[in-house]
């Protein structure tokens, strides 16, 4: 048991620091900092998704800034492949959001 100690304590720290859901960038401020660190990865930077992944366009979503926040904060029921950012703040997630309207006109 002693010898398994150490690896169990790396493996936990290792797991601790994936998260998702890391919101411990104060440099980050305008909706296009945001969107590229948290979005751009899946959708890219120009939002227009990756088609043969799976990954949606989200330059010219017919959803509603109130809408696309919720999808980033709280998710759709059943839908496990984009990543939920519950512990995104308010104002992070409505930059997000607004950019995206932006980037869509």
């Amino acid at each position: 048991m002693k010898q398994r100690l150490p690896g169990l304590l790396f493996l936990t720290l290792i797991l601790a620091g994936c998260s998702a859901d890391e919101h411990d960038h104060p440099q980050l401020k305008t909706g296009k900092q945001l969107y590229d660190y948290h979005c751009a990865g899946c959708h890219r930077e120009d939002g227009s998704g990756l088609f043969l992944k799976g990954v949606p366009a989200n330059r010219d979503t017919d959803l509603s800034a109130w809408q696309i926040m919720h999808k980033v904060k709280e998710g759709e029921e059943g839908d496990t492949r984009m990543p939920v950012f519950a512990r995104m703040p308010e104002q992070e997630a409505t930059r997000i959001a607004l950019y995206l309207k932006e980037l869509g006109r």
